[in-house]
């Protein structure tokens, strides 16, 4: 779950609108609202290495004053930060600096503490994506105007290596941190099993947009776009009515698509690819769907333990209800699944979660004049343990029903879970039709 500090932002950002919409998402989509005046992938200036180290130092005070672990976990700060900044001193690039910083965050061994830098004077577009399904790393979707399709790489195959690296569970997150914020424009050689059993090398040549973002107005624009790929899908499926939730957002669309369901014997929520939320979100659908008090979370902060409650909805959705979720279901989504769990309130269907569930603030901050870099620090404030005790990070919500799509389902569209999903609700669709019944996912 994220917060935003609202004392922390910066004064070209304090739209309230803004501020609301920025807690929505995971940290990669923060990156989305920053702009950098940085040099490009050259050598470092004395002047940005300045700025870096600023950066470095302005972390380790966000560090000190907010993370839930006083003890911070036994990492001796102030030799790691003394270690840090001497070889900030020496790095021979933006990107090398960059993840100096990055890797100090990285030694917490915490989802939610991660160091978010100013993106680049470029846009880069890989055109295609990677997720875990069970333990193995497949191509999810490719842009079909992409090099990377134009090379031969499709949905369901299998990767062996990125840039010599076998992708696992435990490495995913990185790997997908590192190609997003510390090394955007990397080329990548992707080593694949087809579905059909051969195997392939290939290099694939990112797109990328050497466009400078202008102002905060192009920014948000990006930030639509982004609002508009995540937006919420729904359909009938006869006395089933199928929501795919892709963000945990404002409250009031949840209590809207509680109204609707309410019309429905059987509701399947569709979580898979969610990456979790605010907290108002995920309070207003544990009361719209569960009808008593619930104790959605215990919050161990540095100074105290709350409790996080929801309170049942006036008129909540009381029929049958089957929630879906993946290895991309994380934070808020995978609470919402594991409530559903403890509550006793319907069946989980899937892959096992991320186990990426912790309380963190975005502590944004601004560098230089005239033009300004935007950076920001995600920490955590909060371990977050669950109702029974039990604490979600690590190690995910496991569904009650394993149902994992095959390596020809993605090749073909098929939409497996889905199909299982409408059959435990007395139904009747295919996977060729799950796969077709709402757009493409995200």
């Amino acid at each position: 779950m994220h917060r935003l500090d609202k004392q922390q932002t910066p004064r070209k950002h304090e739209n309230t609108k803004q501020k609301t919409r920025l807690v929505f998402f995971r940290a990669f989509v923060v990156s989305w609202l920053c702009f950098v005046p940085l040099a490009a992938q050259t050598g470092l200036s004395p002047h940005d290495r300045d700025l870096v180290l600023v950066m470095l130092r302005q972390v380790r005070e966000d560090v000190e004053k907010h993370y839930y672990d006083p003890a911070f976990h036994g990492i001796d700060l102030k030799s790691q930060f003394s270690d840090a900044e001497q070889r900030l001193k020496t790095a021979p690039t933006l990107t090398d600096a960059f993840a100096i910083v990055a890797n100090l965050l990285f030694q917490f061994d915490d989802s939610h503490t991660v160091f978010i830098p100013p993106t680049r004077p470029t846009r880069v577009d890989y055109g295609w994506h990677m997720a875990m399904i069970g333990d193995v790393p497949l191509v999810t979707g490719v842009d079909p105007h992409s090099d990377a399709a134009a090379k031969g790489l499709a949905a369901g195959d299998r990767v062996l290596l990125l840039n010599a690296v076998a992708p696992s569970r435990s490495n995913l997150p990185r790997l997908a941190y590192f190609y997003r914020f510390i090394r955007p424009d990397a080329p990548q050689q992707i080593a694949v099993l087809k579905p059909d059993g051969s195997s392939r090398t290939i290099d694939v040549v990112s797109h990328v947009d050497p466009k400078r973002t202008a102002d905060v107005g192009d920014l948000l624009d990006d930030l639509t776009l982004l609002l508009d790929r995540a937006r919420d899908r729904s359909a009938p499926v006869g006395d089933v009515l199928v929501w795919r939730m892709s963000v945990f957002g404002q409250p009031n669309p949840v209590n809207e698509m509680i109204r609707k369901a309410r019309g429905y014997k059987t509701l399947v929520l569709d979580l898979r690819g969610n990456g979790g939320g605010s907290l108002a979100a995920l309070r207003a659908l544990v009361g719209g769907c569960i009808g008593h008090e619930v104790v959605m979370a215990v919050e161990k902060r540095r100074d105290k333990d709350s409790r996080e409650v929801a309170r049942p909805a006036r008129n909540g959705f009381t029929g049958r209800l089957i929630v879906l979720v993946d290895s991309r279901s994380s934070s808020a989504a995978e609470m919402f699944a594991r409530i559903v769990q403890i509550e006793k309130r319907g069946d989980v269907l899937g892959d096992r979660t991320a186990g990426e569930v912790m309380t963190s603030r975005l502590f944004p901050h601004s560098i230089g004049k005239g033009p300004v870099a935007v950076y920001a620090a995600s920490i955590t404030v909060a371990d977050v343990r669950m109702s029974d005790g039990a604490s979600l990070e690590k190690i995910g919500v496991e569904p009650d029903e394993i149902v994992l799509p095959r390596p020809t389902d993605l090749a073909a569209g098929r939409d497996p879970v889905l199909a299982q999903a409408i059959a435990l609700a007395g139904g009747s669709m295919t996977p060729e039709e799950a796969g077709r019944l709402l757009s493409v996912r995200q």
